[in-house]
């Protein structure tokens, strides 16, 4: 798949709604890579302005908790898509990608989306809405997740540690810290 034909882009997600003239486009410009088992992808810390889409091939998403302590956070598979925090805002990424398979992922440079969002602003929206898409389901899911580890009680974790009160004041600190003084 090095050469991305117009209907292989429009059939990924994150593409579907382009017209015919805007996946040329964005054809046009976009990077195919292979990488071996075991290879990084992206590097937590580093910034690459870029998104990234798996063609083929499985990754591994993991974050620094601790000194030397990587913390397995997602697998993705073909069609999902990565780094798209660091495309959309300048910073660091989060998280480090890994190939766990062979992978062949496409990558698209923020400055060509840059050059889109200036000849096709409807297709550079789509695009945007897609991205917020992604990044709104994640969100959700961590919601849920948050919220059945606050509705355990403070006792569940079956030692008598108070280990998920502990939790639930961490939560609580991190949450008046995220969701206070929203200014948009």
């Amino acid at each position: 798949m090095m050469n991305m034909q117009t209907h292989d882009l429009t059939a990924l997600p994150i593409f579907c709604e382009l017209n015919e003239e805007a996946a040329a486009s964005i054809c046009k410009s976009l990077i195919t890579l292979n990488f071996s088992p075991g290879q990084n992808i992206l590097v937590e810390g580093k910034s690459i302005q870029a998104l990234w889409i798996i063609l083929e091939g499985h990754c591994e998403v993991s974050r620094s908790c601790h000194v030397n302590e990587k913390r397995t956070l997602a697998r993705l598979e073909p069609g999902d898509v990565f780094g798209e925090m660091s495309f959309v805002r300048t910073a660091p990424h989060s998280a480090s990608i890994k190939a766990v398979t062979d992978v062949t992922v496409c990558c698209y440079q923020r400055s060509d989306f840059l050059e889109l969002l200036a000849a096709q602003p409807k297709a550079a929206w789509q695009v945007t809405s897609k991205i917020a898409d992604i990044l709104a389901e994640r969100l959700r899911r961590m919601d849920t997740w948050v919220c059945d580890i606050m509705d355990r009680p403070a006792d569940d974790d079956g030692n008598g540690s108070g280990e998920n009160q502990d939790r639930r004041n961490e939560w609580e600190s991190f949450r008046s810290a995220v969701y206070t003084n929203w200014n948009f």
